[in-house]
């Protein structure tokens, strides 16, 4: 993409600046002075400006951006809980059913 941008930036300065050099003018047959374009400095600084825009442009060095880096926390385990029986003195799987609200106990 770089260099085609270049090449037309070349190209479209040789399309401006090169007719505004060559543009003749002078003495014509002993009618005086005409046809000379006064502003001669125009065409080579507005050329410097657009050939140092492409040197400028083509060295300018592009950074490439590193994607953030995101870290994710280890999912938290649960605390187990057991479901304590105090009437039985038992855990739930050995105890099907209990006369008093279950007790949660983690471990």
């Amino acid at each position: 993409m770089k260099l085609i941008t270049n090449l037309l930036l070349t190209a479209f300065i040789s399309a401006v600046v090169l007719p505004a050099q060559a543009h003749g003018g002078g003495y014509g047959h002993g009618h005086g002075y005409h046809g000379v374009w006064r502003n001669n400095w125009v065409a080579p600084v507005l050329g410097a400006a657009l050939v140092g825009s492409v040197i400028y442009s083509a060295s300018t060095p592009s950074y490439a951006v590193a994607p953030p880096v995101v870290m994710t926390q280890p999912p938290a385990y649960p605390n187990r809980i057991a479901y304590f029986c105090s009437t039985a003195q038992q855990y739930y799987p050995n105890v099907q059913s209990c006369n008093v609200p279950w007790q949660l106990v983690s471990y």
